[in-house]
């Protein structure tokens, strides 16, 4: 039995035609699932919780040189709100009835857009806050009050006039 002999074309891109036919396999081959992307469904991921905010800030600001112990009392004028992905189906009453469609008649129908079993959140709107209280050992002294004062404003978005700095009693 006499082998036939290969053709010219292949001897010349032999390798080149494996390579790709094992790249097209490699294409091919089945997978696992993909994981979930990081913290984009999940509406509760992210909060706001405006205790530890007080806390936090009235830590900060007791590192300020000369404001010694620090109180903080946050207002808000918002809370946090989460928005979450809809997916809207319009289409005429009559139409589901089995009449003639009028475009006055359109309904909207939403359904949130789950990934998993969590909701995709659209975007975070946080709080706004609408004035603070700062209670501390060094509002006495005026470099430290505006120290203080800047600080707050600078952190919360407010305005000074939104924010009191008084002097804890003694």
């Amino acid at each position: 039995m006499k082998i036939p002999d290969i053709p010219e074309p292949l001897k010349k891109y032999g390798a080149l035609a494996l390579v790709v036919l094992v790249g097209l396999l490699l294409l091919l081959w089945p997978r696992g699932a993909d994981p979930p992307p990081a913290n984009t469904s999940d509406p509760a991921g992210e909060t706001f919780d405006l205790a530890a905010m007080e806390q936090r800030l009235a830590q900060t600001l007791s590192a300020i040189s000369g404001a010694g112990r620090v109180e903080v009392m946050l207002t808000l004028k918002t809370d946090m709100e989460v928005v979450v992905v809809q997916d809207t189906d319009t289409r005429s009453r009559r139409e589901a009835e089995g009449g003639a469609v009028n475009s006055w008649d359109d309904e909207r129908k939403a359904k949130t857009v789950l990934a998993g079993a969590a909701p995709v959140v659209q975007k975070r709107i946080y709080p706004v806050f609408q004035g603070a209280l700062i209670v501390c050992d060094g509002a006495g002294d005026a470099k430290v009050h505006t120290a203080v004062l800047e600080a707050v404003s600078a952190l919360t978005g407010l305005r000074a006039d939104a924010v009191t700095v008084a002097k804890r009693k003694e």
